[in-house]
């Protein structure tokens, strides 16, 4: 069946992601990403130094605000909640748990390494877009969920199957590797007119002093059945 919610302005769903992506998780190596942006991070709370651990409470969020541009438009309150996420090209087949808002008012990120969650505030499957899926990429104890979405490159597809048993195939048309300060807010997570996703994680070079990578990798993807 499907749920319906009410629309959330795409300018605070674009605040409370911003918080949590000023943290992820991490072995605590310090292992930095190729030239090819391998060993990307997730999205994913803060730990502390030096072994990370997944199971850690979210970063607080930033009061850092968005583009002017994301307040153009409502996230409709339209399409069905995704129950699944299927990526052929890396292996991945795996629940949506739900992301909502924590009590500060950031985005709730998963507590288990291996499980991956889609952002409720945003899009769903079969409205306007986007729909923003985020997971771990590795832990204390070793690689995670999303440990192998640095390997998705331009043509790939992503399958969402919502609780309805619909099934939305998306073409991934994007992957761009950000720095966390420079994180394309707007684009990322503000509404869009056509039904699209993203998924995000961490990259860069992981910081023992912070806990946090430095950078974001996002893969952006548009429906295309």
């Amino acid at each position: 069946m499907t749920r319906v919610r009410r629309p959330l302005p795409a300018l605070a769903a674009a605040v409370v992601v911003l918080g949590v992506l000023t943290g992820c998780s991490g072995t605590g190596a310090g292992v930095a990403a190729d030239a090819t942006g391998a060993g990307a991070r997730t999205a994913t709370p803060s730990a502390p130094a030096p072994a990370p651990d997944p199971a850690s409470s979210p970063s607080a969020a930033t009061a850092t605000p968005p583009p002017a541009e994301a307040e153009a438009v409502a996230v409709p309150a339209v399409g069905v909640a995704p129950a699944r996420v299927d990526v052929a090209a890396i292996g991945l087949s795996e629940p949506l748990i739900d992301l909502g808002l924590d009590a500060s008012g950031a985005m709730e990120v998963p507590v288990d390494a291996d499980d991956v969650g889609w952002f409720t505030g945003g899009g769903r499957p079969g409205g306007r877009g986007p729909t923003v899926v985020a997971g771990h990429v590795d832990s204390a104890s070793g690689p995670a969920v999303f440990a192998r979405l640095d390997e998705l490159v331009v043509g790939d597809e992503v399958v969402l199957t919502d609780v309805d048993g619909g099934v939305a195939r998306y073409v991934v048309s994007e992957v761009v590797d950000v720095p966390k300060a420079e994180f394309p807010t707007a684009r990322v997570f503000g509404a869009q007119l056509t039904d699209e996703l993203r998924l995000i994680t961490c990259g860069g070079v992981f910081d023992r002093g912070s806990g946090h990578y430095d950078q974001n990798r996002v893969v952006f993807a548009d429906r295309v059945g």
